[in-house]
């Protein structure tokens, strides 16, 4: 296959890749190792499993840094190394699943190097003491990086990530650009129109490629008032209210007298208002007979769409020749106990004969996500005869761990997690819920399980909640 390889650089770039991951070609690259340009090189090399030696110095190149050393040849600036690094392997998808993903990702990397890191730059760097600050220039270069994260804002209000469904050298490079920000002058009451930019951000910092390269980061934490001399001013503006609270409080304590039998009348008005409710919320409480009777009505319901599903199921899996597929269903409401029944309705043997069939899909794999007020529970399924290509702990796993659920029970065919609501962390079960979808298959995809977009078909096949 040597002579095909000289000419198809399709199968000549995973050649390469294979090559560096196995240690045959490490490249050395020069650069400062804590530069956020350093660590867009740094991430793409992980994903990619390409060995990246960093070494301080100026390059052969141009004498400036970053520089790539290869064995055919020298790559300098930071991007171009990105570029270079992340088109390495196609399976991987950093540089999209086609040619129109790649053109988006071209877009997004060059608005995120002069729309938003120049003027971050211009305010992080005189903070950093690396440059001195000019007051009108920090001014400006604020509201230019407030108007950059409003465009990543309202982009990513209905995206995942920055360009299609997995993470890209897009992505890669405009969290490296805002991480010093984020911890050095994007403050909590800055963050706060952008919470999209922010859920997207912490999906980021949870992959594992990012945290081997950039930590923890710890986000800049309330805004001080303006340093000394703001405290000052807060402290007198605070004392002078004290003052006025208490000089209003003077002239009312008189009429107390006057005020208490209207005091009465409001306190015997409330109580019969909340004993009214009361004798209404006993009235309408449900008796055990009626309990058992909604808690069999709801089960009925979760086995029904869970029937119908696995129907659904069993047909994609027969046309896209698919081993394992994930969905969400609506009824569980993130009962976990609920979407157990509802999966193992899903792989009930069908009957041929029966007019509305149900079930059909146990010889298929599966992650089931039902989203609740209170959690997000998620059910792994792995056959039997796919139990030796896929642990399924480990795959449940390695999908609670984007955004710290946890295992409640493993098995090698049925595991079950859930991940809490936390509003303080943004994580909400329907918001993340599609992103967890997407982790899934790419877990899949890693392993060779799920099918690859070839990028030569004009048709997409798409598996998810919209196609059912």
């Amino acid at each position: 296959d040597l002579p095909r390889l000289q000419f198809c650089p399709h199968r000549f770039i995973p050649f390469l890749s294979s090559c560096a991951a196995e240690g045959i070609m490490p490249m050395k690259l020069y650069a400062h190792p804590d530069n956020y340009k350093t660590h867009k090189a740094l991430i793409a090399a992980k994903y990619v499993g390409l060995d990246v030696q960093i070494v301080q110095g100026g390059g052969q190149q141009s004498g400036k840094v970053p520089v790539l050393e290869t064995d055919e040849g020298c790559i300098f600036s930071s991007t171009a190394i990105a570029r270079y690094i992340a088109r390495i392997s196609r399976p991987v998808g950093l540089y999209g699943q086609n040619l129109l993903e790649g053109g988006m990702i071209d877009s997004w990397i060059e608005f995120c190097t002069h729309e938003l890191e120049v003027p971050l730059m211009t305010w992080v760097l005189p903070v950093m003491g690396l440059f001195p600050e000019v007051p009108e220039a920090t001014a400006c270069a604020k509201e230019d990086v407030k108007k950059a994260m409003t465009v990543l804002n309202n982009h990513l209000l209905h995206n995942t990530y920055v360009v299609g469904h997995n993470m890209s050298l897009a992505d890669i490079c405009v969290c490296c650009a805002l991480t010093d920000g984020l911890k050095l002058v994007l403050d909590a009451d800055f963050r706060k129109p952008f919470g999209n930019l922010m859920r997207w951000f912490n999906l980021c910092l949870q992959q594992p490629e990012f945290k081997a390269v950039l930590g923890d980061v710890k986000l800049l934490g309330a805004a001080a008032a303006g340093g000394a001399k703001g405290a000052q001013a807060a402290a007198s503006k605070e004392e002078a209210k004290k003052g006025k609270d208490k000089k209003d409080a003077e002239p009312k304590a008189a009429p107390k007298k006057e005020a208490a039998p209207k005091k009465e009348a409001k306190e015997v008005k409330e109580a019969k208002e909340e004993k009214k409710d009361k004798d209404t919320k006993e009235a309408k409480e449900p008796t055990p007979e009626e309990l058992a009777k909604m808690k069999k009505d709801k089960l009925k319901k979760v086995i029904k769409e869970g029937g119908k599903r696995g129907v659904e199921i069993e047909g994609a899996a027969d046309m896209g020749g698919l081993q394992f597929f994930c969905t969400s269903v609506d009824e569980p409401e993130g009962d976990i106990e609920l979407l157990l029944h509802s999966v193992k309705g899903m792989n009930e043997k069908s009957d041929p004969t029966e007019e509305e069939r149900k079930g059909g899909s146990g010889h298929v794999g599966k992650m089931v996500f039902s989203a609740g007020v209170e959690q997000l529970a998620i059910v792994a399924y792995v056959p039997e005869d796919k139990q030796p290509e896929l642990d399924c702990k480990e795959w449940i796993e390695k999908v609670l761990s984007l955004f710290g659920g946890k295992v409640v029970t493993d098995a090698k065919d049925y595991c079950q997690g859930v991940i809490p609501t936390d509003s303080n962390n943004n994580i909400f079960p329907l918001k993340i819920r599609e992103a967890l979808i997407l982790e899934a298959n790419n877990f899949l995809r890693k392993k060779g399980l799920f099918p690859e977009d070839n990028g030569d078909d004009d048709d997409e096949m798409v598996f998810g909640d919209d196609d059912f």
